[in-house]
């Protein structure tokens, strides 16, 4: 393992300064050689696999600041955030595992409070129409009565189908709903001060 340099030192705000390519690179290698082994263990646990996906994340964001134009700005950045999608999961997996789901509902419940305490956006309720395939769509209920629990599927020519969501799920689908909420009051305040303004 290499010994990674920084100037940073600690306990001290760095003064501000533009984004430097090299020392990213350093870290991005760094964080390879110190988090890629644990994610190469047989059943490697979930903070293990989010610390791996973070430095993939980390050599991609790299990628981002070159600036060679013959390179795929498109495909550096979904890989980017492919892969920091994945850490946000695998640390969802390791909440799911050491924390009560009592605890994780509470916290949810909290957050739900505080925007409506606050005035911002809360989904109630979401109906989304899924295309599976050729000719064949879905219907996709979820709704705050059970909390997200549960996700109702309708199908033409098939039973309504309720499906229970695993605690990952919940709280992946908690995480989707907030920023839903988030968009949709940022566009309502918006239209507020232009309304306020013409």
């Amino acid at each position: 393992m290499t010994t990674y340099q920084t100037t940073a030192v600690p306990g001290q705000l760095q003064p501000a300064a533009p984004l430097d390519p090299a020392a990213l690179r350093a870290l991005a290698r760094h964080a390879s050689e110190v988090l890629s082994p644990a994610g190469r263990m047989q059943d490697a646990p979930p903070l293990a696999e989010a610390g791996v996906h973070l430095s993939i994340a980390l050599s991609a964001f790299t990628a981002l600041l070159a600036p060679n134009p013959d390179t795929n700005r498109l495909a550096d950045a979904e890989w980017a955030l492919t892969h920091l999608h994945r850490t946000a999961n695998h640390v969802r997996e390791h909440l799911v595992a050491s924390v009560p789901g009592e605890e994780r509902e509470a916290r949810h419940q909290g957050m739900v409070d505080s925007c409506r305490e606050e005035g911002l956006a809360v989904v109630a309720s979401l109906t989304a129409e899924l295309v599976l395939g050729p000719g064949r769509r879905i219907t996709v209920r979820l709704t705050d009565g059970d909390a997200y629990q549960s996700v109702r599927i309708e199908e033409e020519g098939q039973p309504v189908r309720t499906w229970r969501l695993s605690g990952r799920d919940r709280l992946e689908l908690h995480h989707g709903m907030h920023e839903i909420g988030r968009i949709v009051w940022r566009m309502l305040r918006a239209e507020a001060s232009a309304a306020r303004h013409a």
